[in-house]
């Protein structure tokens, strides 16, 4: 028995001191590594952590422009695109206001001629400024007996049609007048007891709808009637049924504030229809309007006035029918204005004048504000 506690109390001993030696020679390397780095940090150069730091430095600030090379690389080519993108978008040009003007031009040239040759030579110069010259050949009207004219009133525009690449097809209704001497010449002597009085001509007033399609040249910077007007018809209906009205599904308003609106609005078109701009600007901050209609209709009176919530609480839409009378001749115009009111400090200016968009933003915001109502209602089920 003592034997074996010997031997078990001689291994306990050299285990212990097994494991205090690996502790002691841990020890010893990290003081060796200690005194390591000491060293290194001794046998390092003047200026080591500056280099260090300026290195991170220059890396960062590369970084970084090249961070900002791609983004301008990126936007630049967004933006080439972007620009593409609007040249690609071209207007029509044929659909412009002077393409009107031109059609209406060339339609008062070609329904306006006389009897004779040398009109006929004055009629193809003439038509030579709007049509080509091989659909000009054909143009012409070539009549011995009618002679017609147009006055430029009559030509009506009715509809533009877009045939895009710069081409349209414009429609107007025309009133033509056509004149046939010949005829009035053959009465006169059929009937001897007219034989002094001068040559009464057959006259004939129609009405036509004529389509004429025209071409901008962006080479040439010009209109052209690209082929001959085509002859067509619009039915043209009366209007029956109502249209709605822009104030149409506006909270309307009918509590005592309606008075002071509706004193206000008798003094305000009393001013609208006489007062000059000076006077105007402290009553109307829309731009469109501060020049009223100075002095050419003076106010009546109002008829059929509502009045509506606006954006804020302070703002109001009024709409109201004025009774407006030319001056000289004292004849009454009835006209519907919209406007738009600002009350502050017991007192109302006039915000905007027939504004539409104040009105579809306010019908925006009332649309919007049910749909989130709706949205919470619907929540709170579930």
């Amino acid at each position: 028995m003592r034997k074996k506690l010997g031997k078990s109390i001689n291994k306990k001993d050299g285990i212990v001191k097994k494991s205090m030696d690996v502790l002691k020679k841990s020890s010893e390397n990290e003081k060796r590594k200690k005194d390591m780095r000491k060293l290194e940090k001794k046998s390092r150069p003047k200026g080591y952590r500056a280099k260090k730091l300026g290195a991170f430095t220059f890396w960062m600030l590369f970084l970084f422009m090249l961070l900002i090379v791609f983004v301008n690389i990126f936007s630049s080519s967004g933006k080439s695109k972007a620009s593409d993108k609007t040249e690609n978008l071209q207007v029509n040009k044929a659909l412009a206001a002077e393409g009107v003007e031109f059609s209406k031009d060339f339609v008062s040239e070609y329904f306006t001629w006389n009897i004779g040759d040398e009109d006929r030579e004055q009629r193809v110069e003439k038509l030579s400024y709007y049509l080509p010259k091989e659909v000009n050949a054909h143009a012409v009207i070539a009549d011995k007996q009618w002679k017609s004219t147009i006055a430029r009133e009559d030509i009506i525009l009715k509809e533009v049609e877009d045939l895009a690449d710069n081409r349209a097809r414009i429609t107007f209704q025309v009133k033509i007048n056509f004149e046939n001497f010949a005829a009035g010449q053959e009465k006169k002597e059929n009937n001897k007891k007219t034989e002094k009085n001068r040559v009464v001509p057959e006259k004939i007033e129609t009405v036509k709808y004529i389509s004429v399609p025209i071409f901008y040249d962006d080479e040439k910077r010009r209109f052209a009637v690209y082929e001959l007007p085509s002859f067509t018809y619009l039915d043209e209906q009366k209007i029956d049924e109502n249209i709605e009205s822009e104030t149409e599904g506006l909270k309307p308003i009918k509590d005592g504030s309606t008075q002071n609106v509706r004193a206000f609005m008798e003094t305000f078109f009393e001013a609208y229809a006489n007062d000059s701009k000076d006077k105007l600007t402290y009553i109307i901050e829309d731009p469109h309007h501060q020049n009223g209609l100075n002095q050419t209709m003076s106010f009546v009176s109002l008829k059929n006035t509502e009045i509506f919530e606006g954006k804020k609480a302070n703002e109001k839409i009024v709409k109201t029918d004025v009774v407006l009378a030319e001056p000289k001749t004292g004849i009454e115009f009835t006209s519907t204005y919209i406007l738009v009111l600002a009350e502050s400090e017991m007192r109302y200016t006039v915000l905007f004048v027939n504004n539409k968009q104040y009105i579809d933003e306010l019908k925006d915001k009332e649309i919007a504000n049910v749909e989130k109502e709706m949205d919470m209602e619907g929540e709170k089920d579930n």
